[in-house]
């Protein structure tokens, strides 16, 4: 595989972006990418890295923190990981999971969270390899009178 470069997202990569949030299931154009690009760029809380590969992106995600209330420190949470197909099961998820692992860490998380759905046994399969546990249930509303989240 190509050397990989973890790097932080640019505006420039919204297609790049759209196409693997496509892949993993969720398609928007490459402006609704730039839009949230741009709205994550200003969030503290949020980065958004990728994986850059022979002057592509490989792989993109994206970490937030939250404060905790009932503890010390913050949990960073993963509201999306995608690579894309040509470059899965080479290294790309784990290098990239694993500098957002550190950025959280550096700055002040204790834990990470990561959701994924049940019909992504291969992401769980990655996840437990990366020394994560799982810990359900989950419980969601979806606010806009949707029958879920």
């Amino acid at each position: 595989m190509a050397e990989l470069t973890i790097r932080e997202a640019r505006l420039d990569d919204a297609a790049a972006v759209a196409a693997l949030l496509g892949e993993l299931g969720y398609p928007n154009s490459a402006e609704f990418a730039r839009e949230k690009l741009r709205e994550l760029e200003a969030s503290e809380p949020d980065t958004v890295l990728v994986a850059e590969a022979a002057g592509g992106v490989a792989a993109v995600g994206h970490l937030h923190e939250a404060t905790l209330f009932h503890a010390p420190g913050k949990v960073g949470r993963v509201m999306a990981l995608a690579v894309a197909e040509g470059y899965r099961r080479r290294g790309a998820a784990s290098e990239l999971l694993t500098r957002l692992e550190e950025v959280a860490r550096e700055a002040g998380c204790t834990k990470m969270e990561i959701t994924s759905g049940l019909h992504r046994p291969g992401a769980h399969e990655f996840y437990e390899g990366m020394g994560y546990v799982e810990k359900p249930k989950r419980f969601v509303k979806d606010l806009r009178g949707g029958p879920d989240g």
